[in-house]
C-alpha cells in the first residue's frame, strides 16, 4: 500500500507517466509495448470488459493490460480512495496500468506499437470533433498514431434502448483514417453488459 501510494503522488506529480499494478495493489515495471489496452473507468469492471481484453489479446496475440486515467476529459479526476475500490474488483491476475493519459494522442506517445481497444460510443467520440481541444485536429491525432505505429480495435455494443446493437462502419470512415481501425464483428464477439446497468442495480456492491 505505501509503494502504491508513492507511485499516485509520482505520478499526480508528473514525474512518470504511468504505472503498472494489481489488485492487490503490487507494482510492476513492463515495457508496454506490442501491447492490447483496454482503457476505461471500469466503474465497476464487468464481465463484458474481461471477456472483450482476453478476446482481443488472443486473436492479435499481443500482451494485456486493461488502463484507468485518473483525469478525464469529461468528469473531475479519480481519487485514490475510488481508485482503489475500482482496482480491488479486477481479478489478481489482471495489470492495471494507472495513467494521466485522457487523451488517445497522449496514450500513443507513452505506449508505443499498441492496439487500443475501444467501444463503439468511444470510437464515435474519437472521430468527433466537438471533443477536440482548441487548435486540434484529428489530423493530428492520426499522426500521432501513425508514427508511433497505434490502432483501434473497435466493439460493437447494444444501444440505449436495450434493442439495436450498434457498430462503427467502416465504410462510412474518412479514407485517411480507416487503415486504424479494425472493427469486431458482432458474429465474432457480443457481450450485453454495461456498468452504468450495474450500478444502477447495485449488483456489484
Amino acid at each position: 500500500m505505501k509503494s502504491f501510494t508513492h507511485h499516485m503522488e509520482s505520478l499526480s506529480n508528473q514525474k512518470f507517466d504511468y504505472f503498472i499494478t494489481d489488485k492487490n495493489l503490487n507494482i510492476f515495471h513492463d515495457d508496454i509495448k506490442n501491447s492490447v489496452i483496454l482503457s476505461g473507468s471500469f466503474n465497476p469492471v464487468h464481465d463484458g470488459h474481461i471477456k472483450l481484453l482476453n478476446y482481443s489479446s488472443e486473436i492479435l496475440n499481443m500482451n494485456k493490460y486493461y488502463e484507468i486515467s485518473i483525469s478525464n476529459v469529461d468528469k473531475s479526476d479519480i481519487e485514490t480512495e475510488e481508485l482503489i475500490k475500482r482496482i480491488k474488483n479486477f481479478k489478481s491476475d489482471e495489470k492495471i496500468i494507472i495513467s494521466k493519459s485522457s487523451k488517445f494522442i497522449d496514450k500513443s506517445n507513452i505506449f508505443p506499437k499498441s492496439c487500443f481497444v475501444v467501444g463503439y460510443d468511444t470510437a464515435i467520440r474519437i472521430l468527433d470533433h466537438s471533443y477536440l481541444s482548441p487548435g486540434e485536429s484529428l489530423d493530428d491525432l492520426f499522426s500521432a498514431l501513425d508514427k508511433n505505429g497505434c490502432t483501434f480495435l473497435v466493439a460493437g455494443r447494444i444501444d440505449v434502448t436495450g434493442l439495436k446493437f450498434k457498430n462503427l462502419e467502416i465504410n462510412n470512415l474518412n479514407f485517411k483514417y480507416k487503415d486504424y481501425f479494425k472493427i469486431i464483428s458482432e458474429d465474432d464477439f457480443r457481450v450485453d453488459a454495461s456498468s452504468t446497468d450495474m450500478r444502477r442495480h447495485d449488483i456489484w456492491q
